[in-house]
């Protein structure tokens, strides 16, 4: 080994202890995951799948760098392996896979040249030796990495295209893409489709190390609410879909299952129930639209007919300005303006009726009648002209939190307070 090699052996020992650092990590996190969700349309669409690669995409660059300077030996983190699971079972194409690890490539040389610009280096490293050190490591762990990666994508789509669990998932897709119940899709699922169907969405958070028994606590749930078992299907590795069938409609308490859902470090998002030919895949939407509100909110279980106009709204940042710019007033960090926020939405949740907003909250009618004057006073004016807008951000707030908020438009919004 000459005295140029030692230097650059010596150089990738200290870039990869530099960009093993926390921020180093999360900014190459996000300039390669950026660009492939740019360029990936399948993954960009779909919370769980997003949030799959960014667990990938850190534990390969993490993995990368523990063994840079030495012998190369790849390590292929078990979240690259999920994955490219979620991807067959959403029977995308492995080209889906391909894609994003030949985008991959391009932004990982970007990277290395952004780090290896002129006066970067020591003296005694050429650029070019650093560059191709580093690249010809990184050519290797991704090539290896697909070709193990689309072994695992193959075997699992042959999994899923043998025996009745084939013939589910295939049930399940046509009923989610609109085709109508019959007596044979119904034999297939042993689910009665004729029935009210209350969908949901039950889900691990990316970096919960313990293994996670969705199906189970799926059960647990269902039992808690005095429901049926429910007919499920894995959606990811993290992430299960499931549907409850009951003759009547049924009376969703979800304080019963807070607890649960909370202490598992889980997500639980559920659709209204519904009933008719298109029930299956109606209340199917609606709890992913409630899976992807709350999975940016502070609460564990969220039902979409209670955060309805949230879901709607969204959480992009002309919704943040919207909240801000219409509750302004009542956003600062004391107590008595999340009393004022509260008492004034669920005032105009009870159709601005002074009495019954009094007995939900358990205070006098004249307590409800000064906590309304006193907001109405600081967002200066009536809410009566603008009920449905205040309303809209009152509830926004109510299941993202203030912190949600904190600089968005032109509000700075102080940190909450005793």
């Amino acid at each position: 080994m000459n005295t140029t090699e030692q230097s650059v052996l010596r150089w990738l020992d200290g870039f990869a202890e530099a960009a093993l650092r926390a921020p180093e990590v999360d900014a190459f996190v996000r300039s390669v995951d950026d660009v492939i969700l740019g360029a990936v349309p399948e993954i960009a669409g779909d919370a769980a799948l997003v949030e799959a690669l960014h667990a990938s995409t850190r534990q390969h660059w993490r993995n990368f760098l523990v063994g840079l300077s030495g012998e190369h030996r790849l390590a292929l983190p078990q979240a690259a392996i999920d994955l490219s699971l979620a991807i067959a079972r959403r029977h995308l194409d492995v080209n889906v896979l391909l894609k994003v690890y030949r985008v991959a490539n391009k932004s990982t040389f970007r990277y290395f040249i952004d780090r290896t610009e002129p006066g970067s280096l020591p003296p005694d490293v050429p650029r070019d030796e650093a560059l191709l050190a580093v690249w010809l490591r990184a050519e290797q762990w991704i090539d290896e990495s697909v070709e193990r990666l689309t072994d695992h994508f193959t075997a699992e789509r042959t999994r899923l295209s043998e025996g009745a669990h084939a013939r589910r998932t295939e049930a399940i897709d046509a009923l989610l893409a609109g085709a109508p119940p019959t007596a044979q899709l119904e034999r297939l699922l042993g689910h009665r489709l004729g029935c009210w169907q209350t969908a949901f969405v039950l889900s691990a958070p990316r970096g919960m190390e313990e293994e996670v028994r969705l199906f189970e606590l799926a059960e647990r749930v269902c039992q808690r609410l005095g429901l049926p078992a429910p007919l499920t299907t894995f959606a990811a590795s993290r992430e299960l879909w499931g549907w409850i069938a009951t003759p009547t409609q049924p009376a969703l308490d979800v304080a019963k299952v807070d607890a649960v859902v909370r202490d598992h470090g889980l997500h639980l998002a559920l659709g209204r129930p519904t009933t008719g030919p298109s029930g299956f895949r109606l209340s199917h939407l609606q709890a992913l639209s409630a899976h992807r509100t709350g999975l940016r909110a502070p609460s564990a279980v969220h039902a979409y007919g209670e955060i309805e106009l949230v879901c709607l709204t969204g959480a992009d940042e002309l919704a943040r300005e919207m909240v801000c710019r219409t509750l302004q007033p009542l956003l600062g960090g004391a107590k008595a303006d999340a009393t004022l926020r509260a008492t004034l939405l669920t005032y105009l949740r009870c159709g601005q009726h002074v009495e019954t907003t009094a007995e939900l909250l358990f205070v006098h009618p004249n307590t409800v009648r000064y906590r309304v004057a006193r907001a109405e006073e600081l967002l200066g004016g009536r809410v009566a002209a603008r009920a449905a807008v205040v309303e809209v951000a009152l509830a926004w707030l109510e299941v993202h939190g203030v912190a949600a908020i904190e600089g968005a438009g032109r509000v700075t919004v102080p940190s909450t307070g005793a």
